[in-house]
């Protein structure tokens, strides 16, 4: 009888353990209210006078253009995570300024594009926005610059569409080589876990702690206010945090599941020497896959070597586009 009786306060122990669990996954989260962080200048601050809205299938993709009167190739740049149009300040002009078309876009969740958590923003589906801006911007063919991320993006892009690149330049690339786990994807379209990440996202990236994120990136011990104002402000537009969730969910997507070697076409891949967010290492697991690439370090730069040595690198990589322009005037004549 004593048995029976510890035996039943055992299975009512677990009943009320688990009930409490239930209740504190599906019902705290949404007791804890959001932290409400908004953009703290108004878009139309924030956009350029060469910048507008493209409007793609329905989704708002926000782009700035240079062109000059006699317009050599199109250069299309490419942000990296957390980046956008802001992050090639220091590079658009000088590329414009040297004849070439300029198109910069936030990629769709990012910047001053469109962001919720219902589409799909894995690095193939940002791809197809591309191409999709760059038809309605009649773009034939272009040189893609891809930063971190962007350059995931922009291999997806020569993969799916070899014919409109003209060459590649990577810089800080991160490529994902090898699958990732999807249980995020699962969890994700739970909602009481979809609510407990808005939580934890709208608490967790303060304007504090992104500056601190940009300060690691720019191996600084902080960054100069209008450098923190530029991106804070864009990555805190809009549903930001219900779109960072949605790439989490969606990361799985984002493996180079191709053949790299397939990928034909000049690439220089640029790295920062004091990198610590993309180790040589994980470089050297791509880089030697590409057929016709070349490797260039940028001495004195970490994980945004186009910020913190631009004008290194708006020389090196003009030499790089003159040098292809001189090779494909000499095959066409």
């Amino acid at each position: 009888m004593k048995r029976l009786w510890h035996r039943h306060r055992g299975r009512a122990l677990v009943f009320y353990v688990t009930l409490v669990l239930a209740l504190l996954i599906l019902v705290v989260p949404y007791l804890i209210p959001l932290r409400q962080d908004h953009a703290e200048m108004p878009v139309e601050a924030l956009t350029s006078e060469n910048g507008r809205f493209l409007d793609i299938n329905g989704v708002s993709i926000y782009i700035e253009e240079a062109t000059p009167p006699l317009p050599r190739d199109t250069i299309v740049f490419l942000h990296g995570f957390g980046g956008s149009t802001f992050s090639w300040r220091h590079n658009v002009p000088f590329f414009a300024s040297h004849g070439y078309r300029i198109i910069s876009l936030d990629m769709k969740g990012f910047g001053l594009s469109y962001k919720d958590f219902e589409s799909d923003y894995s690095h193939p589906a940002q791809a197809i926005i591309v191409a999709e801006v760059l038809s309605e911007l009649d773009v034939e063919r272009a040189y893609f610059v891809g930063h971190s991320m962007g350059t995931s993006v922009m291999l997806h892009f020569a993969h799916l569409y070899p014919d409109r690149v003209i060459g590649l330049i990577s810089v800080a690339g991160a490529v994902t080589l090898h699958e990732r786990s999807s249980f995020p994807h699962v969890l994700l379209h739970i909602g009481p876990f979809r609510r407990t990440g808005e939580v934890f996202l709208t608490h967790y990236m303060t304007k504090e702690r992104i500056n601190a994120i940009l300060a690691s990136a720019h191996q600084k011990d902080t960054v100069a206010s209008d450098t923190l104002d530029g991106y804070y402000n864009r990555i805190v537009s809009g549903q930001w945090q219900r779109s960072l969730l949605a790439m989490t969910r969606d990361m799985h997507k984002n493996t180079i599941a191709f053949p790299l070697e397939d990928i034909a076409l000049p690439t220089m891949i640029l790295w920062g020497e004091n990198d610590s967010w993309i180790t040589m290492d994980a470089i050297a697991r791509w880089k030697g896959r590409m057929p016709l690439s070349e490797f260039q370090v940028i001495p004195g730069a970490g994980h945004l070597p186009m910020e913190e040595q631009p004008e290194l690198f708006n020389d090196m990589v003009l030499s790089f586009l003159g040098s292809r322009s001189k090779e494909e005037g000499i095959l066409s004549s």
